[in-house]
């Protein structure tokens, strides 16, 4: 295991932590742009926006609604490419599998890549916080990045995590909780989407999978440091002999 490894399961482990903080309030301060605020028409989304964002306060008010979205927003954009790394860390070590899982690793890659792009783009035209004003000339290069990279960057992450869930659980894949929030993307984003108000709260069952399988990557030690931990307690044992 390289150290670079390691490193990409830490920075998993760290961007899941931040992703369960920031999302909740990703999607407040979404409601309370001009666009977001037709979202709290729904039940289930005001029923916990409204009492959330006065618990807030400041997060959420310490700018104009729109410069606040567009900086969370690109906070969220430097979380989302630990997904694809770490997935891609995974996918390196492990051995080759079933039609099924090996599917969804393609389409789950692919995904995890093309979203971290459409992230980072998006993050790079709310530069002008006007991008998050509908019927700007900013708001509609983000139209245009949402529509090509954003959105289906999400629909096949989503999918092809559950279609990798599946087979990674079909062959007895440790740990087995990634598996099983894989499994769980693409139901989460239809209903934690329409039920919340906003896509990044959806996406949290991917940041926890990947932290576990973080985990395993950061608690493996280097291969180097392995052998040479190895070929030391060799010695030993031949000195202890002699």
């Amino acid at each position: 295991m390289s150290d670079r490894a390691r490193f990409i399961g830490l920075y998993a482990l760290i961007a899941a932590g931040a992703a369960v903080l920031l999302s909740p309030i990703l999607a407040l301060s979404y409601h309370a742009t001009a666009e977001g605020a037709e979202a709290l028409e729904t039940g289930t989304v005001s029923a916990w926006s409204d009492p959330a964002r006065d618990f807030v306060g400041g997060l959420i008010t310490w700018a104009a609604p729109e410069r606040v979205y567009a900086t969370y927003v690109q906070l969220f954009a430097l979380l989302f490419p630990a997904i694809f790394l770490c997935a891609r860390a995974v996918r390196a070590r492990r051995p080759a599998a079933g039609r099924l899982e090996r599917w969804g690793w393609r389409s789950a890659l692919f995904g995890y890549g093309l979203l971290s792009i459409g992230l980072l783009a998006a993050s790079v035209v709310l530069v002008d916080a006007s991008a998050a004003v509908k019927g700007s000339s900013a708001y509609a290069a983000l139209d245009v990045v949402f529509i090509s990279l954003m959105f289906p960057g999400m629909a096949i992450s989503v999918i092809g995590s559950t279609v990798l869930g599946i087979g990674l659980l079909r062959n007895r894949y440790e740990p087995k909780i990634t598996a099983g929030l894989l499994v769980l993307a693409f139901p989460s984003l239809l209903v934690l989407s329409t039920l919340l108000g906003h896509n990044g709260i959806a996406l949290l069952p991917l940041f926890l999978a990947w932290a576990v399988a973080g985990v395993q990557l950061w608690r493996k030690r280097p291969t180097g440091a392995t052998q040479r931990s190895a070929a030391g307690g060799l010695r030993v044992e031949e000195g202890l002999e002699r």
